[in-house]
């Protein structure tokens, strides 16, 4: 480094840039001076002819002052009227101006006036006030100049010993104000802008620097009173934000945002409902965020952790008696019960949860539960009549609210249906009904009498010939009438719960058959038609059904001739079996299919066909064995499946259930099995864990009426 000492203005660093020329730095910082120096100025000097009398003023009259001796030199300060005002021996007076000859002017030091100013920004030190002149250094902000004069846009300054010219709008009468950066890594501070060059610091991350200038990817700073140069890159104009964000959370309402944990505190502006937040921490009933206003405080009962979308207040009405809950999910404390067909205002949505306003306040309704358009209001389209004792429900479930009871044969009116549900009305309740128990024609119960069927006759899912067959009921076989409807009964069979027509069922039980001992026996293996002789060319005298005990009389070319339920006639002979023939349902195999894999080693065994039922007998039963029954894991494990079952029943052809001493029927549900007196019977001085099925869950099915359709899984969690 070089020193200079400029006009009494102390030592200067001059630092090499690079630049050709050396960078003049900064003098110690202290306000722009005006310093006096000497310069030679003009004064009037006059001389005696002769002898003169000072006088006191500038008249002949004025009293003497003294006397001045032939050519004396005087300094004329001022003159009056033909008169000079000199000083003599330290006399001020007046002497007649044409007793005075003028000398030579003589030059007498004055003061002058210097000017300091310093460098706003880096700048060089042009040898012309032009861009394009050449540069004699470099000059850094903040640089102490003297200020010598202008031209044009140019000032020419001195700065150590160069003297030049800079940009007149690059100068101040002020020192700037410094220029703070903050680092946004840890880096080091080199003495050169160079990687090569040396090491002065090493800079961490969020230091603040005093920044001078940018030089290519460098920057000339200061830091802690050391100056060097950094990344440029690694420097930001605002203080990096270093606080520790632990999750993210959603606005759920425009809120205030506030300095501190309460709502006195200084309010940082207004966040908007949906904005995603960095949570910081937790205090309390207040959380400590990151916005894009900045870092404060909301309250936490305006935040919720998952994605919310906001939406300007909306028209939304409740389509079912819902819960109201504190949170967006159903694990959330319950607030209250809103009404089916409430108006409420919906603000957002979060994770198929929806923030409304209702008449019980604020909180989260399932979305599925509301609902754009405003309900119409049920008008009775009819009546209907009920085919089973049923409860009637406050809402479309048959966990909700019991109103009361409708019994078999009750004439109800009718306002619609919703799924599986239909809304009634009966003497002044209003609610819902499976539709399942309910026909539209006047139905007159039969309190479960006894009925033979008088042919084999289909028993159909409805009172008409347009529902589908659930099988076929034999000649002679009892069952159990509910009760009639437009010439149908309704009935229980092995078969399941079924119509058949009024026609072919009587209340006179069919007369026992005289046993002969000449008689031989067949059974049939399918539905077989019955022809007039022995041959496909013969005409159908109808159709023996499967199953069907036969008589046979005679055998000839692989036709046997028989007398059935249809009469006397012939059927081909690889269709009868010697022996009755026994064989999983179809409906008890979809029953298996459904279980297997399914559930672990919940179910220890499984029986099927076997006698002592007529269920397992007819091979239309399953027992599915629960391993340790007592355990109350199991039971629960037991009652999944029993779920499973009842959710599935059309796809696999169902009839019905027992299960924990109590037996589900379609049409009535879940009832006491054991204690009733009506099931079981023949079980009644022998009742235990199993015959109660306390061990086992009893499966029977229809036959072969399963839909096949896919599972629903829900009973099972997914």
């Amino acid at each position: 480094m070089g020193v200079n000492r400029v006009l009494g203005l102390g030592l200067t660093s001059i630092l090499t840039l690079g630049l050709g020329a050396p960078a003049i730095a900064a003098a110690p910082l202290q306000p722009a001076t005006v310093f006096a120096s000497t310069v030679a100025t003009a004064k009037i000097i006059k001389k005696t002819k002769a002898s003169l009398t000072m006088r006191k003023t500038a008249s002949s009259r004025a009293a003497s002052v003294l006397v001045i001796p032939k050519n004396t030199t005087l300094n004329v300060s001022r003159s009056s009227s033909g008169w000079d005002q000199v000083s003599y021996k330290s006399k001020i007076g007046w002497v007649p101006a044409q007793q005075l000859t003028p000398v030579k002017a003589q030059t007498q030091a004055t003061p002058k006036t210097v000017v300091y100013r310093y460098l706003k920004s880096f700048q060089s030190l042009r040898q012309k006030p032009s861009a394009a002149s050449a540069s004699l250094t470099g000059v850094i902000r903040k640089t102490k100049v003297q200020r010598l004069g202008s031209s044009g846009s140019w000032t020419r300054i001195k700065v150590g010993r160069s003297i030049g010219f800079v940009p007149t709008n690059q100068l101040s009468s002020a020192m700037p104000a410094a220029v703070y950066k903050y680092s946004k890594a840890k880096q080091p501070l080199f003495q050169k802008n160079s990687s090569n060059s040396k090491r002065l610091a090493t800079v961490a991350s969020g230091a603040k620097v005093e920044w001078f200038r940018t030089s290519g990817s460098w920057a000339h700073v200061s830091v802690s009173g050391t100056k060097g140069w950094i990344s440029a890159a690694k420097l930001s104009s605002t203080k990096p934000d270093t606080t520790k964000i632990i999750g993210s959370r959603w606005l759920i309402a425009d809120t205030v945002l506030r300095e501190g944990n309460w709502n006195k505190t200084k309010s940082l502006g207004t966040i908007r409902a949906g904005e995603k937040l960095g949570l910081v921490l937790t205090k309390g009933s207040w959380s400590k965020v990151r916005t894009t206003r900045g870092i404060g405080w909301v309250p936490t009962a305006n935040l919720t952790s998952r994605a919310f979308k906001a939406i300007p207040a909306t028209p939304r009405w409740v389509v079912k008696n819902t819960t109201l809950r504190t949170g967006a999910s159903s694990s959330t404390a319950k607030k209250a019960t809103v009404l089916a067909r409430e108006k409420v205002t919906l603000y957002g949505t979060s994770n198929g949860w929806s923030r409304v306003k209702t008449s019980k306040g604020l909180g989260w309704i399932s979305s599925k539960d509301l609902s754009a358009n405003k309900p119409v209001s049920d008008v009775l389209k009819g009546s209907r009549w009920a085919i089973s004792s049923v409860a009637v429900r406050a809402s479309t479930s048959s966990t909700a609210k019991s109103l009361g009871t409708i019994r078999p044969g009750s004439k109800v009116g009718f306002y619609r249906s919703s799924g599986s549900w239909s809304k009634i009305k009966t003497g002044q309740v209003i609610g819902w009904v499976p539709s399942s128990t309910l026909i539209d024609k006047t139905y007159a119960p039969l309190n479960n009498v006894k009925r033979w069927a008088t042919t084999n006759v289909n028993l159909r899912e409805g009172g008409s010939t347009s529902y589908r067959s659930l099988g076929v009921i034999p000649k002679n076989q009892q069952v159990t009438a509910h009760g009639t409807a437009n010439g149908w009964t309704r009935i229980t069979t092995a078969q399941g719960v079924g119509w058949v027509s009024s026609a072919y069922v009587t209340s006179n039980p069919p007369k026992a058959p005289v046993p002969d001992k000449q008689q031989v026996f067949r059974w049939t293996t399918a539905n077989v038609n019955l022809r007039a002789g022995g041959g496909v060319e013969h005409r159908s005298l109808g159709v023996v059904p499967m199953g069907e005990k036969v008589t046979f009389l005679k055998m000839s070319n692989g036709w046997s001739q028989i007398k059935s339920s249809q009469g006397t006639g012939w059927v081909s002979a690889k269709y009868l079996a010697t022996k009755a023939p026994v064989s999983l349902h179809p409906d008890a195999q979809r029953v298996l299919k459904a279980i297997d894999h399914r559930f672990g080693d919940t179910v220890s065994n499984i029986y099927t066909i076997r006698s002592g039922s007529v269920g397992h007998s007819a091979g239309k039963a399953v027992d599915l064995m629960i391993r340790d029954y007592k355990n109350k894991n199991r039971i629960a494990q037991g009652d999944q499946i029993a779920q499973f079952l009842l959710d599935n029943r059309e796809q696999l052809g169902v009839y019905y259930l027992i299960w924990q001493d109590q037996i589900w029927l379609p049409g009535s549900g879940w009832n006491e099995y054991s204690a009733s007196g009506k099931y079981g019977t023949q079980f009644t001085n022998n009742w235990n864990d199993t015959t109660k099925h306390m061990d086992h869950i009893h499966v029977e099915v229809y036959g072969d009426s399963g839909s096949d359709g896919r599972l629903d899984l829900s009973a099972l969690g997914h």
